[in-house]
């Protein structure tokens, strides 16, 4: 009897290490025939062979990328391509880059993201930065202007700790600042932060990352639209940080999709949920977004406060 379940539990579990195996065997065969393998050579040298076993890993760990890498696998290794031509980690643990399932008229396909984190990466890969890009809350009688033309600011800052967390959150500030005196700022209020949720979302409902963490996730997404609209970037690492700060740059242009081949939109896939105005992923087990019929649920959604 013993044995019948053993048998019985190795057979339960052969459909899923068959389907492993043939993932692992396509990709491969990709690869080779396509040459892709080369190029992943030319982009990460000796780490390619664990860029490529992560790219396996993470496909043969979620059933809607094996979907997506079986109805269009040139998406799949495409994505790989880009994030490893940033030379951006593509686990969604880390939050640098993310290769993300969703479904285009009918068919399983993927897709490459950048995340904040990834973004600010590049921003660092420069040498040209004396402030990063980063975002603060702004609390009540703390904005004394705004020019909304020329991204001016002036701020009062409460400097009482204790006293400043009583004080609403009124809006979020973005801004860096580079070596050769050139800085940045930008402000969204609280109004047109949420405005933008609402905006990217899909369903009626705010999205659990949103709900959880409405200041984290306005943050990212202060730092997002800081640094893909106005932040110089550089998917190369620059050793002599003197240089001349437009010679630092290479184009985001440069790969077929800047930031993202997804149009700003929240794309749901089966482990994590990630958000295109934020490029965050957050746990859950939602549905992928569907363009045919129009819309998409998550678990949560029909449950909002």
């Amino acid at each position: 009897m013993a044995q019948t379940k053993i048998q019985a539990a190795v057979n339960a579990q052969a459909p899923e290490a068959k389907a492993k195996q043939s993932v692992m065997a396509m990709m491969n065969g990709l690869l080779d025939g396509e040459k892709m393998r080369k190029r992943f050579d030319e982009l990460l040298g000796k780490r390619s062979a664990q860029f490529i076993s992560s790219l396996v890993n993470m496909v043969n760990d979620n059933k809607d990328l094996q979907e997506a890498f079986y109805q269009s696998p040139m998406s799949v290794i495409k994505s790989a391509l880009q994030a490893a031509s940033y030379d951006l980690p593509i686990d969604p643990a880390l939050g640098y880059a993310y290769i993300v399932p969703f479904r285009n008229k009918g068919k399983q396909t993927a897709t490459f993201i950048i995340g904040y984190k990834g973004m600010v990466q590049l921003c660092l890969r420069t040498g040209a930065y004396q402030s990063v890009p980063d975002a603060v809350d702004v609390r009540e009688g703390e904005l004394v202007s705004y020019n909304r033309l020329t991204g001016d600011a002036e701020f009062r800052w409460n400097e009482d700790e204790d006293e400043r967390e009583k004080l609403p959150v009124i809006g979020y500030a973005g801004y860096f600042r580079l070596k050769n005196g050139a800085e940045k700022t930008i402000y969204m209020s609280v109004k047109q932060i949420e405005a933008h949720e609402k905006k990217n979302r899909k369903g009626e409902w705010m999205s659990k990352g949103w709900k959880e963490n409405f200041d984290a996730m306005a943050k990212k997404t202060v730092i997002r639209k800081l640094c893909s609209h106005y932040a110089l970037m550089s998917i190369e690492y620059q050793d002599n940080a003197s240089r001349d700060t437009m010679n630092l740059a290479s184009a985001l242009a440069a790969s077929d999709s800047p930031v993202s081949d997804v149009p700003e939109e929240v794309v749901e896939y089966t482990d994590y949920v990630v958000d295109e105005s934020t490029g965050e992923a957050t746990p859950a087990a939602g549905k992928i977004w569907d363009e045919d019929a129009g819309e998409t649920k998550l678990p949560w959604e029909g449950n909002a406060e």
